[in-house]
């Protein structure tokens, strides 16, 4: 999935997906039974780009998920993923990764500004290059601990859904999200806003088939 794109189609959910399906208390029954008596609302759509699923909590808390997924995912692969998205709402993540996000990208320079006729900068060229260098380099530094801990998030839902799945179901999940092309083995950048495969699997202790290999 293309994920920077998804972080803007979240808030814009019921504008986009105007054709959006209500699934049935039958489908949480069958699926995630633990969630039949929680203020949840699933529906299916057709996505753009990639297959896949996310949570949505505003007024009310909402999971949506890619028709294409119902179809190929079986009722325990798909549980998998369903409680992992259930976990990032019963932890309220969205807010935390809204805050955090807000927190990397604007206090750190407010901060700066607001310490600058405080500080007397160097009037040395090299000495004022040096401290431009270091806070570039502070503000790097706490944007890219913004992205790890959106990723810890991520490793944190998947480990409190893999208590309720048995690992062959979890392997399996991961595999087919391989051959829908949403996962692959590719390493991630230190601004990503998701653990790389390898990073997921190592966190549920298990391994999958090299021949998935993308």
């Amino acid at each position: 999935m293309d994920y920077f794109f998804y972080a803007f189609l979240k808030p814009l959910v019921d504008l986009i997906f105007v054709n959006k399906k209500r699934l049935t208390s039958k489908f949480v029954t069958e699926y995630v039974p633990e969630l039949t008596n929680k203020k949840i609302s699933f529906y299916s759509v057709s996505m753009p780009f990639k297959p896949n699923l996310f949570a949505v909590k505003k007024k009310e808390s909402v999971i949506i998920i890619d028709d294409s997924l119902i179809q190929k995912l079986n009722e325990n692969e798909l549980r998998f993923f369903l409680l992992h998205e259930y976990s990032h709402i019963k932890d309220n993540d969205s807010l935390k990764m809204h805050l955090v996000s807000l927190s990397a990208f604007t206090l750190t320079p407010f901060v700066f500004f607001l310490l600058m006729p405080i500080i007397k900068l160097p009037s040395n060229i090299i000495l004022l290059l040096i401290v431009v260098f270091l806070f570039i380099l502070v503000y790097f530094i706490i944007i890219a601990l913004n992205f790890k801990f959106k990723r810890n998030c991520e490793l944190k839902c998947d480990t409190y859904a893999s208590e309720y799945v048995n690992t062959k179901y979890i392997k399996s999940a991961f595999e087919k999200f391989i051959e829908l092309g949403i996962f692959d083995y590719k390493s991630r950048s230190i601004l990503s806003s998701h653990p790389s495969l390898v990073e997921r699997l190592n966190n549920l202790n298990m391994n999958i088939n090299n021949d998935n290999r993308s």
